[in-house]
């Protein structure tokens, strides 16, 4: 699907790993698994296409949750983000870990929010990283693009479990 204009949270799959398998787990919050699923049905949760293939090598529970709201979830990637991309590795190579083949959806997601600054926040689970090996958060804060914990997302949606 293309980025429609209710997304406000673009996810990268460290969060959802961390929730599925460490803090949220399914059996015993449900209810945290509802509440994600009705915020990607009304257009507010998204993630790049780019996640879900960086999720079908990692996690296959996860996986398999993202993949059966798929038309929901996952932007596909377009023209605009390609020229965000191509900006955010040009200004940030080491973003993704070409040697071990980790991160490579990290720009998707920070690009898909750079598309619409100010509108879109970055979900991550990443810490900082060091300079010459940024992370998600470290690119986030210098172009200005608001990054959540899980944590975050929750409080500001309001959610109690």
């Amino acid at each position: 699907m293309p980025l429609n204009e209710r997304a406000r949270y673009s996810f990268d799959s460290s969060s959802l790993i961390h929730a599925w398998n460490r803090v949220y787990r399914p059996q015993n919050f449900p209810s945290f698994w509802d509440k994600l699923e009705e915020a990607v049905r009304e257009g507010l949760v998204v993630t790049s296409v780019e996640v879900l293939t960086e999720l079908s090598k990692k996690d296959d529970a996860v996986f398999a949750w993202c993949k059966s709201l798929a038309n929901d979830l996952c932007v596909e990637f377009d023209d605009d983000q390609q020229e965000h991309m191509r900006y955010i590795m040009g200004t940030y190579p080491r973003l993704v870990d070409t040697v071990r083949g980790k991160s490579g959806g990290d720009p998707f997601v920070i690009a898909l929010a750079r598309v619409r600054l100010g509108q879109v926040i970055v979900v991550s689970e990443e810490d900082f990283g060091r300079k010459d090996s940024p992370r998600i958060p470290d690119v986030c804060r210098a172009e200005g693009i608001e990054c959540y914990k899980l944590a975050d997302f929750i409080e500001a949606r309001g959610w109690r479990f």
